[in-house]
């Protein structure tokens, strides 16, 4: 097998890649991937909306930031998006400012209000810790089918090679899944990071989606260059 890594087509790749980027968060399957990418409802199609609608919103973000950059690896055989990435290239400090954006791809209630909490746990430590211009790796995912043939090593030294061109650091979240890569590539562990905010005297809809996405850790891991 042959891979290319190559920046997406905005227009044309979204459907191809977010269907890839699910299937990849749900083999196996990962809580925190759900803050962004619910499924609403339970009805028979309910994934296949949920999924049409993060497409169009993950595109919509990425048109709407200057700082997003989105890739995306091709087998050179079938032409089929096997993996991608979103890094954020970020020239100046991404937290000047700090806007936190309401979960709107969430219905009104306690269960958009928990995720409300989660994402502001979520950005915390890398805004205290690095309010600083930065190279950071936001989404990495690949095909179950085609791990461990070193397409994240492909993508991985992208982001180095960006990062040695500004003179910035990496930074990124990490999964207990990724923590693996991203120490055989030189980043460090900085800290340790609980996103399941926490209520007194919590309403059953909160308590259900609390036990529906716990646990939820990520460690925020940084690379000097």
């Amino acid at each position: 097998m042959a891979f290319r890594l190559e920046e997406i087509n905005a227009d044309q790749d979204f459907p191809e890649l977010i269907q890839c980027e699910w299937e990849a968060y749900e083999n196996p399957e990962q809580n925190f991937f759900r803050l962004f990418c619910p499924i609403v409802g339970s009805h028979p199609n309910a994934r296949q909306e949920s999924l049409e609608e993060c497409t169009a919103r993950q595109r919509e973000w990425h048109l709407s930031d200057p700082t997003s950059y989105w890739q995306k690896v091709v087998d050179t055989g079938t032409g089929k998006i096997v993996a991608g990435a979103l890094w954020k290239i970020c020239s100046r400090n991404p937290f000047e400012k700090q806007e936190h954006e309401s979960a709107y791809w969430y219905p009104e209630g306690d269960r958009r209000e928990y995720v409300n909490a989660a994402l502001e746990l979520f950005e915390a430590p890398r805004s205290r810790l690095a309010p600083v211009p930065q190279v950071y790796l936001n989404i990495i995912f690949t095909l179950p089918g085609y791990r461990r043939k070193g397409i994240a090593d492909m993508i991985m030294e992208w982001g180095e090679a960006k990062a040695a061109q500004m003179h910035v650091d990496m930074w990124l979240d990490a999964t207990i899944y990724g923590i693996p890569l991203y120490k055989k590539h030189g980043f460090m562990i900085v800290n340790e990071n609980n996103l399941c905010p926490q209520r007194e005297s919590p309403s059953k809809e909160w308590e259900a989606i609390d036990r529906e996405l716990s646990p939820m850790v990520m460690w925020q891991m940084k690379k000097s260059v």
